[in-house]
């Protein structure tokens, strides 16, 4: 029969036994700080929009309004909504920035029955309620129906917009 009570197998054990004491007394210390979760981004509640109304022919009545945000409600959907329902307009698609730029999002029937002048008018009042509206953006382009396209009726729309 063989020994278990050899002299190596009771160092293991002495071994084992304190570092099991050890680990055991570093457990009930300090222990390491917690890692702070990253902060969520904080919306604003309220757009300060400055809209462009046109007013042909003399140009655009600048009017600005203080909005509130509902819960969940991005500033740049209420901008659209909010602008599409003052001109009476077909309300864009979608608006994202890239960058410096707006991106906006126009479906096909925006400029339907509409003149060249009544054309730009709208366009331009839009591309200058968002530039006002939104301070970082530089310029706008527009897609139709999310693809790039060369114009719409009369206005070309290969080129960025820009304030003058």
């Amino acid at each position: 029969m063989r020994r278990f009570l050899t002299p190596w197998n009771l160092l293991g054990l002495l071994v084992f036994l304190l570092g099991s004491l050890a680990y055991w007394r570093a457990q009930g210390g300090p222990s390491a700080p917690i890692l702070p979760l990253p902060a969520e981004e904080k919306q604003a509640s309220s757009l300060t929009l400055v809209l462009y109304r046109p007013n042909p022919p003399q140009g655009f009545l600048k009017e600005t309004l203080t909005l509130e945000l509902g819960p969940g409600e991005t500033p740049e959907a209420k901008a659209l909504g909010v602008w599409a329902e003052a001109l009476k307009a077909p309300r864009p698609r979608a608006l994202f920035r890239v960058g410096k730029t707006l991106v906006v999002d126009l479906p096909q029937d925006f400029a339907q029955r509409l003149d060249a002048g009544g054309e730009a008018y709208r366009l331009y009042s839009l591309a200058y309620t968002l530039l006002a509206s939104f301070p970082g953006a530089k310029e706008v382009r527009f897609l139709v129906e999310g693809k790039p396209s060369p114009g719409l009726a009369h206005l070309d729309l290969s080129q960025p917009y820009a304030l003058p």
